[in-house]
This record gives structure tokens, sequence and C-alpha cells, in this order.
């Protein structure tokens, strides 16, 4: 029987710490878990924000009139992902079960979105028969990371998979897993090409990028293709940036009469809850602008409690990506008008898959850096879930693949 065991690590956090743990980066391990080129529109202008919260705007507008080819296709995109999938987006079947006797270490942030991931992962390598092991670490200190990353290798495991924290904060510890062949399977992390040791990216920068399309596209479509949006983004967390620049990229090409004003705020923003007053600050200076589209609503709750305080609730709408339970409950209250959904435990799955392909030999499909996703609305009869679980049956549909009764 498979066994499954939360490992808490001893290491000390506290003492000295070497560069990778510099101010900086500790204030991008605030939010961690929530994945790029930056693109800005013709005439527009922007200052770059730090991690010190600093914020920063630009603008860009193109010719009056919406055009109705723009929203013909802005709804021809939307309608692909407004009905949940049937199949898992991997296809390709094992030649062979699982190999028996494994073990996969799971390094956990405190996030509650973490904490989904994980509920995922164990589920599917319990699935495969293997024992599954939990390392906790404090987003607040790089040091856990490192050390849990260290702890991992004791259990001689299959794999590793670390969740949420951009690349440059672990990039130090894959020589030590290149010389003890054990891969790293990154789950929505941002940026982190793919090797001999990085042999999976779950959760890509091109994932992150679709979400924005699609808050782009049902923007072109609700506003007719002549809104004026706020584009709220946290680039300091690339993972979130790829949503951002995925969703102004795709408004800029795709709506000629739409202006999108955009704004950056810093992890401490978020971590002090100021990224809702500059948004409201931001509203206030253009009281033209009609719609906000954060590049997490996780990270935004407390907005619409904010825009009732400052006189604007019911005059903007509010979307966003990554939509959780409470922000999907918002879509029936009115508070937010669309969501992405993530599928967070599905990607645990993904990640056990690439490591049971990984031992057995077998090339890793393209597709499993996209766990399934879709746009969230009003009316919208899925119940509202932490995570984007669909299919209903993907348990099934996984062990069908791996030759698991």
């Amino acid at each position: 029987m498979p066994t499954t065991h939360r490992v808490f690590n001893g290491e000390r956090t506290g003492g000295a710490r070497g560069p990778v743990a510099s101010k900086r980066l500790r204030l991008l391990l605030v939010i961690g878990v929530a994945l790029v080129t930056a693109i800005t529109a013709c005439g527009s202008s922007s200052t770059p924000s730090g991690s010190d919260g600093s914020s920063s705007s630009s603008s860009s507008t193109a010719s009056s009139g919406g055009s109705s080819s723009e929203v013909e296709k802005a709804n021809a995109f939307i309608k692909q992902y407004l009905t949940p999938p049937t199949k898992i987006s991997i296809t390709e079947p094992l030649a062979s079960p699982p190999p028996a006797g494994k073990t996969l270490v799971y390094l956990q942030c405190e996030q509650p979105q973490c904490q989904v991931v994980g509920t995922g992962m164990q589920a599917a390598a319990e699935a495969a028969g293997w024992q599954f092991k939990s390392i906790p670490f404090q987003s607040t200190n790089p040091s856990t990371l490192t050390s849990g990353l260290t702890q991992a290798l004791r259990y001689n495991p299959v794999a590793v998979s670390v969740v949420a924290m951009p690349y440059a904060l672990w990039s130090a510890s894959v020589p030590q897993y290149q010389q003890a062949g054990v891969p790293i399977i990154p789950v929505f992390v941002g940026p982190a090409d793919s090797n001999s040791t990085i042999i999976a990216n779950v959760g890509n920068s091109e994932y992150a990028a679709l979400n924005g399309q699609f808050l782009s596209a049902w923007f072109i479509s609700d506003s007719n293709a002549k809104g004026k949006v706020l584009s709220v983004s946290i680039p300091d967390y690339p993972w979130v940036g790829a949503v951002a620049t995925g969703f102004e990229a795709a408004v800029t090409s795709g709506c000629s009469a739409c202006e999108v004003t955009k704004i950056k705020a810093g992890l401490p923003d978020v971590a002090n809850g100021t990224i809702n007053t500059k948004i409201v600050s931001a509203l206030r200076k253009d009281p033209s602008i009609k719609y906000v589209v954060v590049s997490n609503s996780a990270f935004v709750q407390p907005l619409p409690a904010a825009l009732a305080a400052a006189g604007l609730s019911g005059k903007v709408k509010l979307a966003g990506c990554c939509g959780t339970t409470a922000q999907q409950q918002g879509l029936k209250s009115g508070q937010f008008a669309a969501v992405t959904g993530g599928g967070t435990t599905l990607g645990g799955w993904h990640v056990v898959d690439a490591a049971i392909r990984h031992a057995q030999g077998l090339p890793i499909p393209a597709k499993e850096g996209f766990p399934p996703v879709g746009l969230l609305t009003k009316d919208n009869e899925l119940p509202p879930s932490d995570s984007y679980d669909q299919p209903a049956d993907y348990a099934d549909q996984f062990k069908a693949l791996w030759k698991i009764r």
C-alpha cells in the first residue's frame, strides 16, 4: 500500500543569508503562488516598478468606434472555453503501469493555492502506487526552500516538484539535482526552460498568457470592441506578469478602438492591501475607465468593498485570472464579471504524469504544461471551487493512460 508523509523541515531558518536571499528576493516570496516579453502599444509610455511596491501607468489608444469583426472574433475565441472539457489534455498512454516503489517529493509553500496543488499531487501519486512526501517551506524565508530541496534528496525520490517560486530562487539547487540524477518538475513558477534536469514546466508561461487572452476576448466582447480598461499587473512575480502581458498584447492586437491603462503593483502592495487603493486611485484619476482586469483576482478580494466605499460600485466591471471559490461566488453576486478558472488540482496530476513518463524513459508530452482552463461568468453552472477540476472524471482518464485498473 502506498504511504503518505508530511515532512517538516527541521533546518534552521534564521542566521546569515546569501545573495539569493536578498531583500528583493524575499519580497518576491511574500505571495509566492497565484508564470515573457514586455509588450507595449504604439504611443504608450511606462516607468518600471520594482518590488518596493511602486507603480506606474501607461495607455494605448487607437481610433474610435468598435469593430463588429473584432467582437465576432472575440466571441468565437471565448466560445471554445465556456463549456468544460470532456477530455484531459494528455492523450499518450504508457506502455506499462508506473514502476513500483517510488517516492515523489513536493516542496509546498504555505499559501492556500499551493495546498490545492499538493492535494492533487498526493492523490495522483497514491493512484500510481507511490509514496508522497510533502516538505513545507515558508515563502517569506528563502532558506527554507533551499534547505527543503536539499532535504528532499535524502528520500531518493523519483522526482521533486517545486510550486510557485520563481526559477531565480531555486536555480542554485539545479546542479545538485543534476549530479544526483533527480529531475525537478516546477508547477506554476513562470519561465523555466526544460532540460535534462527540469523535465517539464507544468502551468508554464504560455498557459499563463492564455489566461490573459481569455480575459482580453471577454473584455473586447463585453465592451463591444470600444472599451477602456485598467490592466493591473504584478510583474515581480513572473507567472502573474505573463497573464498581464498576455492580456495587454491581445487587446492591442485584437481591438483597434480599445484603450488600455496599465498600472504595476509590487508584491508588498499585495501583501498589505494597498493594491486595492492604487486601483481606486487610478479609476478616480480617469472616470471614463469602466473595466478593471487584474492578473490574479485572488490578490484583490477586498476590491469590491473598496470600490463601493469610493462610490464606484456598479460603475466598473471587475475581472481577473485565477478565480478561487471566493471570486467565483462573486460572479453570482455581481462583484466580479468574469474570471478564469485554472486546473490547480490537475496541475498536481500533470506533475505525476511527467514523473512517470520520465521514469519509464518516455518523452514528456507538450501538453504537460497545460492543465485545463476555462472562462467563468455569472452564467457558469459549475459550483464555485478553488480549482477548475474538469473534466470531472479526470482521475479515471489519467488512470486509464497509466494502465491502472
